[in-house]
């Protein structure tokens, strides 16, 4: 279950010299601005714009912006816009892009290692394979010589890449197929040899 929603922080208060409208005291009206933020498990995820009012520190009176008589709505368009956003409304916004900048990082370094691995096979290396779409299995080096690489084929295969993890634990079989190295690289550059465990 996901917690979302949105709430208010005060980012701007001023008391000012007007005669409130409705029980006539002098010196007690207050404007106040709010910024409104969207928020996921109670973390701020973005701004969503300004908000606020007048209150009346006598009669307690509250006005909404449309509300106001023309001086009090000057009065709070002019704090609404000196009124700054927080940085910290932003905070969801900044962890996800982030995660978004990690998981490209780390992507581009396994795609690399990847790219050396490939080149120098070594016995135990296993090869995440995909078969055809929605066919996904697992070949494992079971030796090199020379030029030739020789591979164990997983018994089984998975609709799904997520599924390959559990194919670790199945049997390979017996029979050893082979490839040349630049046979591998060519998989590996058409994308049917998607990740390389060592």
């Amino acid at each position: 279950m996901i917690i979302y929603g949105w709430k208010a922080t005060p980012v701007g208060h001023e008391d000012l010299g007007a005669k409130c409208s409705h029980c006539g005291t002098m010196m007690s009206v207050q404007v106040f601005v709010y910024q409104k933020y969207a928020h996921i498990f109670w973390i701020p995820a973005f701004p969503l714009g300004k908000t606020g009012g007048s209150v009346c520190t006598h009669c307690k009176q509250t006005l909404k912006p449309k509300e106001m008589p023309n001086d009090l709505k000057l009065s709070y368009d002019s704090l609404r816009s000196r009124a700054k956003t927080p940085i910290w409304t932003f905070s969801g916004l900044i962890v996800i892009g982030l995660i978004v900048t990690f998981g490209i990082f780390a992507a581009r370094q396994s795609a690399a290692a990847n790219a050396k691995m490939i080149l120098a096979p070594q016995a135990g290396d296993v090869y995440e394979v995909k078969e055809a779409p929605g066919s996904y299995t697992l070949y494992k080096v079971a030796r090199v010589a020379g030029d030739s690489v020789y591979v164990l084929h997983n018994l089984y295969e998975t609709n799904k890449s997520s599924g390959l993890a559990d194919l670790m634990k199945k049997e390979f079989s017996p029979e050893e197929e082979a490839f040349t190295k630049n046979e591998l690289k060519e998989l590996f550059d058409k994308g049917t040899i998607d990740d390389i465990r060592r």
